[in-house]
């Protein structure tokens, strides 16, 4: 099936849950998603309505389909989580992505798990001036972010880079008894099994590339 066939298939679902959201053929012939995104908490407080467009994209469902802000609250810029470029929403960094894509990812799944949450930060910052549950920066300091805390580095870029690169070489999941990947004396089960579990949807070339990255940005 194709991608874009694949997309279309995924419509249903995310009407029937969002009723608010309908099927739209663009002037191009393309099918998009657009409508109103009611913002809800969990007990049940509205917050606020924004008016998206979800658009597909050729690599769905193995990448996130693009998503807009058409009403005018969230200010296009990269300080709000907007690429300046194409004026789509970050909801999420390239390594979060990549886990979520990694066996396909559904209309309602990328909704439910990344787009809700990143306009009800949107909407609370709006409000109280600062994302409710915190952000991971923009762009390769995001990535450097999401590194850091998964290998527990505490900002030491040097460790953090020979960490990734190490992890970048493993081909199969280290036995719990073996010597962990990191070179420590310690046995995988004490070290980095959790690290190891986070990343293991990760593809081993991306972790290479975005090592690559931060070395650049930080040299």
């Amino acid at each position: 099936m194709e991608s874009s066939e694949i997309f279309e298939s995924h419509i249903g679902p995310v009407i029937e849950k969002y009723p608010k959201l309908s099927r739209v053929l663009t002037s191009e012939g393309k099918v998009t998603l657009k409508g109103e995104m009611e913002i809800i908490d969990a007990e049940g407080n509205f917050w606020e309505v924004f008016e998206i467009e979800i658009h597909h994209v050729d690599s769905y469902p193995l990448q996130f389909p693009k998503v807009y802000e058409v009403g005018g609250k969230i200010p296009k810029i990269a300080d709000w989580h907007i690429y300046v470029d194409t004026k789509s929403c970050c909801v999420a960094i390239a390594p979060e992505e990549s886990i979520a894509c990694k066996k396909g990812i559904t209309l309602v799944q990328f909704i439910d798990e990344f787009v809700l949450p990143f306009f009800f930060n949107q909407a609370f910052r709006r409000v109280e001036g600062y994302y409710k549950n915190g952000e991971y920066s923009h762009g390769i300091q995001g990535i450097f972010e999401f590194y850091d805390e998964t290998f527990k580095t505490h900002g030491n870029v040097s460790a953090l880079i020979r960490l990734m690169k190490k992890m970048a070489l493993i081909k199969t999941r280290p036995g719990r008894t073996h010597q962990c990947f990191c070179g420590s004396v310690n046995k995988f089960r004490h070290c980095h099994r959790e690290t190891f579990n986070k990343l293991f949807d990760l593809d081993r070339r991306l972790i290479q590339v975005h090592a690559d990255l931060i070395v650049e940005a930080w040299n």
